[in-house]
């Protein structure tokens, strides 16, 4: 269906969202979010099944329900889609995307591995249209207080980095259980981890250190720990998907420490805290705690302001794809530190 017709109404400096995909991610946060952020229209959804897609269209009060990918994409009334599909089609729907000349604002991990993800940035780059990775907690306003903060050297120089996020999936045919879809901990939760420790340490850890559990029917690392050794700091993280949920960053430095309450899934409804110690001599009890109250936000929707206002503007995307290729680099040494192959090993990429 052709809405061109439609697009000469849009309101001016907005941009309209398609979104790829009915699942839970979009039903829980995306949809919502994008309604009621700042420059940004929910203006269509699209699914494989034509019923499930006007299902969410009514649920959700977006005006427009497509019955496949390539109806959504094909619309010239969108101007950007957001992409929560399974791992291993980030990269066909991507470059899709691209080739309709929508921008592409898509759930991380971006890709399977490194070389997948240079492909689909060359791609979009060649299209001229913004890619960004939905890396969302970095929008959060607790984090842009926390970055603040470390860098007026509140707690001193950074010496380590701790996180731990896992939580514990329960259903049967759930994708991050494929090993060939992209599954396990590390591409999953894991790719937060990896993403904090390169946002406050650096792109190019020296050396990387990893053991990983497996489930022993799939081959999927269910549970997976990692040092990150920079030198003068480290980062140490586990990710499961496997464990009871729980989600903690504490950064340690020459002269505290500092932690935020919820680091990664904030409710757009609850308020957060930064938590700041110093001044301590030998005991944790003698150190000087500090609590910033933080007002409740909505990380997917200022992430998607942030993006749309780079589309309107014409400026790069606030998280560059360069950053993501970093990501996935440094996922890929951590999957060989581990002794396991990544989910592409031995696949040439096509664009």
């Amino acid at each position: 269906m052709d809405h061109g017709s439609a697009a000469s109404s849009k309101p001016p400096a907005t941009v309209r969202w398609g979104v790829l995909g009915t699942g839970a991610i979009v039903r829980n946060h995306v949809f919502d979010a994008i309604r009621g952020a700042e420059l940004c229209q929910l203006y269509a959804v699209a699914s494989r099944d034509g019923q499930r897609a006007a299902a969410a269209a009514a649920a959700h009060d977006i005006e427009f329900a497509y019955g496949s990918y390539e109806e959504l994409l094909a619309d010239p009334a969108i101007d950007a889609v957001y992409l929560p599909l399974p791992n291993h089609v980030h990269a066909r729907w991507i470059m899709a995307a691209a080739d309709a000349g929508k921008h592409v604002l898509c759930e991380k991990p971006l890709t399977l591995d490194a070389a997948e993800a240079e492909a689909v940035a060359a791609h979009c780059h060649a299209r001229g249209v913004l890619l960004m990775e939905a890396f969302m907690y970095r929008f959060h306003p607790a984090w842009v207080e926390a970055r603040r903060l470390l860098a007026e050297g509140t707690i001193g120089r950074i010496l380590d980095v701790a996180v731990w996020f896992g939580f514990r999936t329960t259903r049967t045919n759930d994708y991050r259980l494929v090993r060939e879809q992209g599954g396990g901990a590390l591409l999953d939760v894991g790719s937060y981890a990896v993403n904090v420790s390169r946002m406050l340490l650096g792109d190019d850890p020296g050396a990387t250190y990893a053991a990983a559990r497996l489930d022993p029917a799939t081959g999927v690392d269910m549970t997976f720990s990692a040092v990150l050794d920079y030198g003068d700091a480290h980062c140490t993280f586990t990710c499961s998907l496997e464990h009871e949920p729980d989600h903690q960053v504490r950064i340690y430095g020459t002269h505290g420490w500092l932690s935020i309450a919820d680091p990664f899934n904030c409710p757009p409804d609850h308020a957060t805290t930064i938590t700041i110690a110093t001044g301590a001599d030998d005991h944790p009890h003698h150190s000087l705690l500090r609590t910033i109250t933080i007002d409740p936000a909505n990380q997917y929707g200022l992430q998607a302001t942030a993006f749309a206002r780079a589309i309107l503007s014409g400026e790069p995307s606030p998280l560059a794809p360069e950053d993501s290729i970093f990501n996935m680099r440094l996922i890929g040494r951590l999957f060989a530190s581990a002794g396991l192959d990544g989910p592409l090993a031995g696949e040439k990429v096509t664009t």
